[in-house]
């Protein structure tokens, strides 16, 4: 945000001094470039937000259907309200800034569409193409900024998601594609499972504030190793031993993990948020619709009960049957049938591990004693 901000004061700079328009347009490039970094971070769809307020969702498309301003004096001014605005959401998402009552839920997403409608707005009015100076500026970028910025974890591009885009990409499921998922910090062999969680706590926080706004679907956690999940038994502790030292330690201080999980309204909570739980593991087949495709990769995903609202698979949707029914086909169809009866049964916890077989009992992991701490 800082960057943006900077980047932003440079092109008032370039106004005030009646610069040479050239020199605008790049400036005006640099924001567009930072600020879709920043999108990249709560995994926004900008073609989406594009789309929905009107304007073509692909490059051409999107120029040539968004007016040259008419005072580039003024556009700036509403460059800064929205700069504004996407400082205020970030401040509610990663600082201490709680909303008011009554306050409108902005999100990230349509602030940053709106910031660069201006700016191509802008560009088109000095006769210039702002995404074919976006370009320039990203190939020149790739050689000259190479080493020069210091690396942070990013939840969007961890190695935690580059492991489980294999799952995403080769499930049957009809949303994956479209998914957005947060992941877990690297995996250190050399820590504990639990001082590993230790270490994305926070950033589940994180999530739980972002998650509702930007509509993402799902963190994924993954244990890194071969005793994690190369079998249903090892599968079960580690599945338990992660559910538990996040029960334990929510900020919301519920330890849904000590309350009667038979209960049919037990859920796993974190936070202010419900999750539905899913593993992959090494132990399945590959055919398996839990298959894992790394013999090394355990993935706990907790998915947002609110995900299914997107979707519309939740229960007040009259069309979540015939939905569920067309995945459900998918995965037969795929050679990845899983077990109905299993679905529709309604204590929650017998869903998060299926069973190797499809009519193998269901995995009671709660009842599994951690024997093996690694």
């Amino acid at each position: 945000m800082a960057r943006l901000s900077e980047e932003v004061g440079e092109v008032a700079e370039e106004i005030r001094g009646n610069g040479e328009d050239g020199n605008l347009i790049k400036e005006l490039s640099d924001v567009f470039i930072i600020s879709t970094c920043l999108a990249n971070q709560y995994c926004v769809n900008l073609d989406e937000e594009f789309a929905n307020m009107g304007y073509g969702s692909n490059t051409n498309k999107l120029y040539d259907s968004i007016p040259e301003c008419c005072d580039i004096t003024e556009s700036f001014l509403d460059v800064s309200v929205q700069l504004s605005k996407i400082s205020r959401i970030l401040n509610h998402y990663e600082g201490d800034k709680v909303r008011k009552k009554g306050e409108s839920a902005s999100r990230v997403s349509t602030e940053i569409a709106k910031l660069h409608v201006l700016l191509v707005s802008i560009s088109k009015s000095l006769k210039g193409d702002l995404f074919e100076e976006v370009d320039q500026v990203l190939q020149k970028s790739l050689s000259r900024d190479k080493g020069r910025f210091g690396y942070f974890q990013d939840p969007t591009t961890s190695l935690t998601i580059q492991r489980f885009k294999k799952v995403a990409e080769k499930t049957s499921c009809i949303f994956s594609s479209k998914s957005k998922i947060w992941g877990s910090y690297s995996f250190i062999e050399s820590m504990s499972l639990e001082e590993n969680l230790e270490k994305n706590l926070k950033l589940l926080e994180r999530f739980n504030r972002v998650a509702p706004f930007e509509g993402l679907d799902g963190f994924v956690i993954e244990a890194y190793g071969k005793g994690y999940g190369d079998t249903l038994e090892n599968l079960s502790y580690t599945l338990k031993r992660v559910l538990k030292y996040l029960s334990d330690n929510d900020p919301a201080k519920a330890h849904c993990m000590n309350q009667n999980i038979l209960k049919p309204d037990w859920r796993f909570s974190f936070g202010d948020q419900t999750f539905f739980i899913t593993t992959f593991a090494p132990c399945y087949p590959e055919k398996h619709p839990r298959y894992s495709y790394n013999p090394f990769s355990t993935f706990i995903f907790l998915q947002p009960e609110f995900s299914f609202d997107h979707h519309g698979i939740h229960s007040g949707n009259a069309k979540r049957e015939s939905i569920k029914g067309i995945i459900r086909k998918k995965f037969r169809e795929n050679g990845s049938e899983y077990n109905i009866d299993l679905v529709r049964q309604p204590l929650e916890a017998y869903k998060y591990i299926k069973p190797i077989n499809l009519d193998d009992a269901p995995v009671k992991w709660w009842e599994k004693e951690v024997v093996q701490m690694m």
